[in-house]
C-alpha cells in the first residue's frame, strides 16, 4: 500500500511572497496629504489676495476684479475718523495687532469690500502737502501721484494720499499737488479709505488713504482741475506705505527746514535763509473734490411784489420721523493756515498746466464730526454746482430721486428749520416739509411762504411768518406759478442748502427740488 496516497493534495502551495500593504498605506497617506494641502492652499490663496504670490496667481486665473469706482449712493458702509480719533485708535495697537489690521484693510480694498462686514475707516480733516511724488511701476499703485501731507489740527498724523491716474495726466497732477497746498477731506464729499497704517520712528502714524470715488478735484481758491481713474492692476510686491524709509525722512527734513526758515524770516531774524519759492496760486488754496469744476453764477432771487401780512400761526404738531436720510455737504469753506514755503517737487516734470475757470467756495458752515454710532451706514455725497443762493438762471443740474427714495437725512418743519438760522446746519443733511404758497417766481426759482392757517393769533408774528423759502428747481422742471398753494411731506421734501438771518430778522431758507413728480 502506497503511503503517499493518503498524504497527497490536489492543490499546490502558494509561492512565498509579500502583499505590500505598508507601501499602499504610505501612498494613500501621501494622497490624503496632497488633497488636504491643496484644499488648505486654495483657501489661503483666495483668502489672502493681499499676499504678492496669491495676487499674481489669482490675477492669472482671472479671479480678481480691479478696484471699482463707487457710485454716490453705493459706497461701502464706513465710519469717519478725525486725525485725533484715528491716532488714538491705531496707536494703542501692538505691533502684531497693527500687522493684522493692515492685512485686513488691504484685503478688503483688493476685494472691493465685498467680503467684509466691518465698517471701512474713512479719514477726514485738513492736511498740508509736504511733498508729492510720481508713482512708478515698482510701487503698489503703478501710475499717478502720491501726496505726503501732515494734519493741520493734529500734527501727529501724516497721510499719503494716493491719486491714481493715467500716465498722461501725471505731469498735470504733479503741478497741481504742489507743496504747501491744503487737502480737505470732508465726511460726505471725500471717501478717503484707510488701507494701511504705519508707525513712524518718531511715534507719529502714517496713513495710506485712497479716494474710493475717484472723482474730479479742483483748487478752491485757484485755477486748475484733474480727474482720477481706478487703477487697472495693483502690485502688492511694492508694499505699503508707498513713501517710506529714506524718502520719507528726506521729505520730513525738507518740510521742517522750510517751516523754520519761513518762521525765522517772518520773525525778522537777521541772516535767515530765504526758502525756495513754491508755485502756490494763493495763500489760502485748498484742493477739494467737485462735481464739475465750472464757473458758477448767482442770479438775483425773485422779489415778492406784496409780502403776506404778518400773523401769528401756531405750528402744527409734527412727529419726528425715523432718521432715514445720511448727511450731505454743500462744499464748506476751508479755513486754511498760512502755507509754509518748501522746495519744488523733486519728481514732477515741467508741463503746461491746464487752467479751467476757478471754482468758488460755497458759503456754508464747517462740517461737524459724525459719530459712528449715529451714522453706521455711510452714504456718499452729492456735490452741487450751485451756491446756496442758486445756480445759473438757466437752471441747475443735480441728481433727483423718486418720491421717498432720496438719501437719508433729518426732516424738519418750518419752525424747526428757522431755529437753525443762528446755529447753522452743521453740515447735516436736512429736508423741509410743510404747506406753502408761492409769492414770487422767475425762471427756475421761486419764493415761498408758509400757508398754515392753524391757530392764527392777531397782533403777533410767528417764526413761520418771519421765514421765507427760496427754492431752486432743476433744469427742465416745471416751476410753480405765483399764488399757487401746495404741500410737501416726507415723501417729497425740499433739500435744505443753507439758512440765514438778515439784519431785519427775516429768515431765508435756501432749498432745492430733489424729487421727481410722482
Amino acid at each position: 500500500m502506497n503511503d503517499d496516497l493518503f498524504g497527497h493534495h490536489d492543490y499546490d502551495e502558494p509561492p512565498p511572497g509579500r502583499d505590500n500593504l505598508f507601501l499602499w498605506t504610505v501612498g494613500i497617506l501621501i494622497l490624503i496629504g496632497l488633497a488636504l494641502a491643496t484644499w488648505l492652499g486654495s483657501f489661503y490663496i483666495f483668502g489672502h489676495p493681499e499676499k504678492p504670490e496669491s495676487y499674481r496667481l489669482l490675477q492669472k486665473l482671472g479671479k480678481l476684479t480691479p478696484p471699482e469706482r463707487y457710485e454716490l449712493t453705493a459706497a461701502p458702509p464706513g465710519e469717519f475718523l478725525t486725525p485725533q480719533k484715528a491716532f488714538e485708535r491705531y496707536s494703542a495697537m501692538s505691533r502684531f495687532e497693527l500687522n493684522r489690521e493692515n492685512e485686513g484693510l488691504l484685503r478688503d480694498y483688493i476685494n472691493n469690500f465685498k467680503s467684509t462686514k466691518r465698517l471701512v475707516p474713512y479719514l477726514t480733516g485738513r492736511y498740508t502737502i509736504m511733498q508729492s511724488y510720481d508713482l512708478k511701476e515698482e510701487n503698489f499703485f503703478k501710475s499717478g501721484v502720491v501726496a505726503v501731507a501732515q494734519s493741520v489740527d493734529f500734527p501727529q498724523v501724516v497721510i499719503e494720499h494716493i491719486y491714481t491716474a493715467p500716465a498722461k495726466s501725471v505731469p498735470i497732477l504733479g503741478q497741481m499737488l504742489a507743496a504747501g497746498l491744503d487737502i480737505k477731506l470732508e465726511k460726505m464729499t471725500d471717501l478717503a479709505a484707510v488701507i494701511h497704517v504705519e508707525r513712524m520712528a518718531d511715534g507719529r502714524l502714517q496713513f495710506t488713504v485712497v479716494p474710493l470715488l475717484y472723482g474730479a478735484y479742483a483748487l478752491k481758491q485757484g485755477s486748475g482741475s484733474f480727474s482720477l481713474e481706478p487703477p487697472p492692476i495693483l502690485n502688492p510686491a511694492g508694499g505699503l506705505p508707498v513713501v517710506r524709509g529714506q524718502l520719507m525722512e528726506d521729505c520730513l527734513k525738507v518740510y521742517a527746514d522750510s517751516v523754520r526758515a519761513r518762521n525765522a524770516r517772518l520773525a525778522g531774524s537777521p541772516g535767515a535763509p530765504a526758502p525756495v519759492p513754491v508755485a502756490v496760486p494763493a495763500a489760502e488754496t485748498t484742493i477739494v473734490q467737485v462735481a464739475t469744476p465750472t464757473p458758477k453764477q448767482t442770479p438775483a432771487v425773485p422779489t415778492e411784489e406784496t409780502p403776506p401780512k404778518a400773523v401769528a400761526v401756531v405750528p402744527e404738531p409734527q412727529s419726528e420721523p425715523p432718521q432715514a436720510l445720511p448727511p450731505v455737504p454743500a462744499n464748506p469753506p476751508a479755513i486754511v493756515p498760512e502755507v509754509p514755503e518748501v522746495p519744488d517737487r523733486p519728481v514732477a516734470q515741467a508741463s503746461p498746466a491746464v487752467t479751467p475757470a476757478p471754482v468758488e467756495p460755497a458759503p456754508t458752515p464747517e462740517v461737524a464730526a459724525v459719530s459712528p454710532a449715529k451714522s453706521p451706514l455711510l452714504q456718499p455725497f452729492l456735490v452741487s454746482a450751485a451756491t446756496p443762493a442758486g445756480a445759473g438762471s438757466s437752471g441747475g443740474t443735480w441728481r433727483t430721486y423718486a418720491p421717498g427714495q432720496m438719501p437719508r437725512g433729518r426732516l424738519l418743519g418750518l419752525s424747526d428749520a428757522a431755529e437753525l438760522a443762528d446755529r447753522g446746519t452743521g453740515g447735516e443733511r436736512l429736508y423741509l416739509r410743510g404747506n406753502f404758497v408761492v409769492t414770487a417766481a422767475r425762471d427756475n426759482r421761486a419764493v415761498l411762504r408758509s400757508n398754515s392757517t392753524l391757530g392764527n393769533v392777531i397782533g403777533s408774528v410767528t417764526k413761520q411768518q418771519q421765514t421765507r423759502i427760496i427754492v431752486e428747481y432743476p433744469s427742465g422742471s416745471a416751476t410753480p406759478k405765483e399764488k399757487e398753494n401746495f404741500s410737501r411731506d416726507e415723501m417729497r421734501p425740499f433739500e435744505i442748502r443753507d439758512i440765514k438771518r438778515s439784519s431785519d430778522g427775516q429768515v431765508n431758507i435756501y432749498v432745492r427740488e430733489v424729487t421727481t413728480n410722482p
